[in-house]
């Protein structure tokens, strides 16, 4: 979840063009292809996982002539790296993409269309938010083989401590019932909630707090017209924001942490977090881990989702030999079971979820139930990455005590200016 400048503007301003990017209608002619992959550089585990995938590709296809050959880079020059590639014709045949950046690739032109080479059925096997989060205007551009979940985890002996029943399982609190049980908790010694505020990307803020303003019938953006002002501050989103700044003016979470974790190694007793911190957090609580939907400020009930996915370049000259490696890549069994086992991240198909049978118990079995019944993607936009900046900076404030009318008004209209521009 990283920020993205805007290819299509980046590429404008280098002079470049992007008519010759199509689609090639030559085969691939199935021998003596090697497939360039580039991917951005995770975990060390991930990227050992990903070189094991890559070689099992190329040993299956050796009778072919078909090989892949995967080259790393680092996050934070990634996006950089896509664009300078796309500038000098030097794209590679399948990359992996964050996925709230590709609606700018899509349309700066640089995606191939992924319809063709997946069945109806074997689409219907992956979550649905995987689907979502891969199509723009009706055409499948990418498939993730991992996704992303977001719950309200809690330490069980410390709400007992408190005098509070735990939110259901299927049933989140109320934001009245989820600010009584901070006061609660307060009132009996411990740090209500951490929200890691001590996030440095903006993604994250987008991605966490989102849900917030969905519950209360808000959206960062018209979908329809793509517009921000109007939207982003709209009367709803400005009364969700209110209620989430009383948590810091109450002083239930702190909007400037020091500590990381604190409610795996401290006396916070609720997170508001992702999937990615379940392992250790169940090793530091175990069985008194519990974990919630996220709570709600309306009757909406929307749970965060969105991730790394794979996508072929319309410049690849091998479609055929490169849609062979994608479809390997989001394959279950070739795919997505080791690199999860890797990455410890929530399977992108059902089919997958038989061989991690922690998906039958919390928190695991959340994550699963709430992207198949609740997840929603954040915004597809090409502006997308004015919007994640500016709402991420306008939540910052918010915490510090800006008001919530005021902030988002400029939010909105700053992201509009780009988009406008």
């Amino acid at each position: 979840m990283k920020k993205l400048p805007h290819i299509r503007c980046l590429l404008t301003c280098l002079g470049l063009g992007l008519c010759g990017m199509l689609l090639s209608a030559c085969g691939d002619g199935g021998s003596g292809v090697t497939l360039r992959i580039w991917a951005h550089q995770g975990q060390e585990a991930e990227n050992r996982a990903m070189r094991e995938i890559v070689a099992a590709f190329n040993e299956a296809h050796a009778e072919d002539g078909i090989r892949a050959e995967i080259e790393f880079f680092p996050d934070h020059q990634y996006s950089e790296r896509i664009a300078a590639g796309a500038a000098a014709g030097d794209l590679p045949d399948v990359m992996d993409l964050d996925g709230p950046t590709l609606a700018g690739y899509v349309d700066a032109g640089l995606l191939a269309p992924l319809d063709a080479y997946f069945s109806e059925a074997e689409l219907a096997d992956f979550l649905p938010t995987v689907i979502a989060q891969g199509t723009i205007q009706e055409r499948l551009y990418a498939l993730g083989a991992f996704e992303s979940a977001l719950v309200l985890y809690y330490d069980r002996e410390m709400l007992a401590r408190a005098g509070i029943t735990p939110p259901d399982e299927d049933r989140p609190w109320s934001w009245d019932d989820f600010l009584a049980a901070c006061a609660a908790l307060k009132d009996a010694g411990l740090d209500p909630i951490s929200l890691h505020m001590d996030e440095s990307a903006d993604e994250w803020y987008t991605y966490a707090f989102s849900p917030v303003i969905w519950s209360a019938g808000g959206s960062l953006m018209d979908p329809e017209t793509g517009r921000f002002e109007g939207v982003l501050n709209a009367p709803e989103n400005i009364e969700a924001l209110r209620q989430w700044q009383r948590l810091f003016v109450l002083d239930y979470a702190d909007n400037a942490p020091v500590e990381p974790n604190p409610f795996g190694v401290g006396k916070t007793a609720m997170d508001w977090s992702g999937h990615w911190m379940a392992r250790s957090h169940l090793e530091a609580k175990g069985e008194a881990l519990g974990a919630a939907p996220l709570p709600v400020i309306g009757d909406h009930r929307a749970a965060a989702s969105g991730s790394w996915a794979w996508a072929m370049l319309s410049t690849s000259d091998r479609p055929d030999a490169a849609a062979k490696f994608l479809r390997w890549v989001v394959s279950t069994e070739n795919g997505i079971v080791p690199i999860v086992r890797a990455n410890g991240a929530v399977p992108a198909r059902h089919s997958a979820f038989e061989a991690f049978p922690e998906y039958e118990e919390i928190p695991y079995r959340l994550f699963k139930q709430q992207l198949t019944e609740h997840g929603r993607p954040r915004p597809q936009t090409p502006h997308y990455p004015a919007l994640t900046r500016n709402f991420a900076e306008a939540l910052r404030d918010i915490a510090n005590g800006a008001d919530p009318a005021e902030t988002l008004a400029r939010a909105a209209k700053q992201a509009q200016t780009v988009a406008d521009r």
